[in-house]
């Protein structure tokens, strides 16, 4: 299978003092000579498939030998381009408020267990979620499963406390169970014998750096997988030396209903790595049963649910003037974030185009960094991304719900957001023509950007 790697890395003086910002001055430098981007001490992101690898490495090494430092970082390996049955599920975490308090009960065995309780109303695009090793997922998953009579999950509600009406989140904890999955445990730089047999850039960077942390996406052993359905693999979070994992991983014959019935958006499967044997660097991780809450506590959580969705609550609605004053106050905090505002004169210019619903927003800041996932654009840039974005959708022949509206906004990763001509806004997605977020209005969207930060 291909794979990326990917080295983030940091250079320490030997002796150097905690927080000396001349170290912090040297190491800039240093990365800047090398023609690359750091943070504002140091740390570096190195894709290594660069043509420069070779150089850079070797620049590395003669610098901490010539002047006394040492190199630090974490290498990751993930697989690309991967073609297989089964595709792993890809939760987001709940965003800031969402989360409110959790319900502590108890497992058939007597294990202490807790469930969450949210306000699940500031979740504005239903998905697969997490929090720590908790997956949780959209009603509209729930229900899809028991429409086509899919027995591989227990659910318990999350109980929603929120004030306004929204779609709810339920736990799920997998009956059908990976027995073993590959994965990177103790890994360590000095065992040479693992590092050798993953190869890549891995046995050059484990010899240079002093301290080294190795990071190998999961794999799944095919005489484990199960022939279709949905299977889980799970290591408690408390299994010393791993993190934890809690991966749910579904067969391409379902995948392929959920997209088209359009209960998940596509950036949330992912095709799962499954090998034939294991490969170098892995070694074979037993899994366990997920501990989960009683019948009597999931049915009882199941009525409370009904007794919720009896009950009629108000829609939570975002008032032009709430994401105005939020953006002045994210402006006035980030200064160096946002472009000055907008002339009145421009304004005004705007008036009758269909640019017209920005303008109170352009007044403020005419473009900026709502926050790292989303940058509203300045008028001049969203003229000429809306027209790229409508000359490269005119080549998608499969893409047939065409999106009537205009570009504001992008994504680090490429995705666009486009103000509809209904008054909502949404995200499209760069990597396949589909619409993955939508907000019910443009005041909804700028207040859930700035809070994303």
């Amino acid at each position: 299978m291909k794979y990326t790697e990917e080295l983030t890395w940091i250079l320490d003086k030997i002796d150097a003092k905690s927080g000396d910002e001349s170290t912090y001055r040297e190491n800039i430098a240093f990365v800047h000579s090398l023609g690359l981007k750091c943070d504002s001490v140091g740390w570096c992101d190195l894709d290594l498939s660069h043509p420069r690898t070779a150089e850079i490495l070797e620049k590395i090494e003669t610098f901490c030998k010539a002047n006394g430092w040492q190199a630090r970082g974490y290498y990751t390996r993930n697989y690309i381009d991967v073609v297989s049955d089964w595709y792993e599920l890809v939760p987001t975490q709940f965003k800031d408020g969402t989360l409110s308090d959790g319900i502590d009960t108890v497992t058939k065995t007597g294990e202490e267990i807790s469930t969450y309780i949210l306000r699940a109303f500031h979740e504005l695009t239903a998905s697969p979620k997490s929090w720590g090793n908790e997956r949780l997922v959209p009603e509209r998953f729930r229900n899809f499963c028991l429409q086509n009579h899919f027995d591989f999950f227990d659910f318990c509600w999350a109980k929603d406390k929120g004030k306004y009406d929204a779609e709810q989140y339920f736990h799920v904890y997998g009956k059908q169970l990976i027995p073993e999955i590959a994965v990177d445990f103790h890994f360590k730089k000095s065992d040479t014998q693992r590092v050798q047999a993953t190869g890549g850039w891995l046995p050059k960077i484990a010899d240079m750096f002093y301290n080294l942390r190795i990071e190998l996406s999961d794999c799944y052993l095919k005489k484990h997988m199960p022939e279709t359905g949905i299977a889980y693999a799970y290591i408690p979070v408390n299994f010393s030396p791993h993190i934890g994992t809690n991966t749910i991983l579904i067969h391409k014959d379902i995948t392929k209903i959920l997209l088209k019935e359009k209960v998940l958006p596509s950036t949330a499967l992912r095709p799962a790595p499954v090998v034939e044997s294991l490969p170098g660097g892995y070694i074979l991780q037993k899994t366990y049963p997920i501990a989960r809450p009683t019948q009597e506590f999931m049915d009882k959580m199941l009525s409370e649910y009904e007794k919720l969705k009896a009950t009629s609550r108000p829609i939570r609605m975002v008032s032009e003037k709430e994401a105005l004053k939020l953006l002045r106050n994210a402006k006035r905090v980030r200064k160096e974030d946002f472009q000055k505002g907008m002339t009145k004169t421009k304004g005004q210019d705007l008036s009758e185009t269909d640019f017209s619903p920005l303008v109170p927003y352009y007044t403020i800041a005419n473009g900026g960094y709502l926050s790292d996932e989303y940058e509203l654009l300045s008028y001049s840039q969203a003229l000429a991304e809306h027209e790229e974005f409508y000359q490269n959708l005119e080549s998608e022949e499969l893409f047939t719900e065409k999106p009537e509206g205009i570009v504001i906004a992008k994504c680090p990763d490429g995705d666009v957001i486009l103000l509809c001509n209904n008054g909502a806004v949404c995200r499209f997605s760069h990597e396949v023509p589909e619409l993955i977020n939508q907000w019910t209005s443009l005041p909804q969207f700028i207040v859930d950007s700035i809070n994303d930060d």
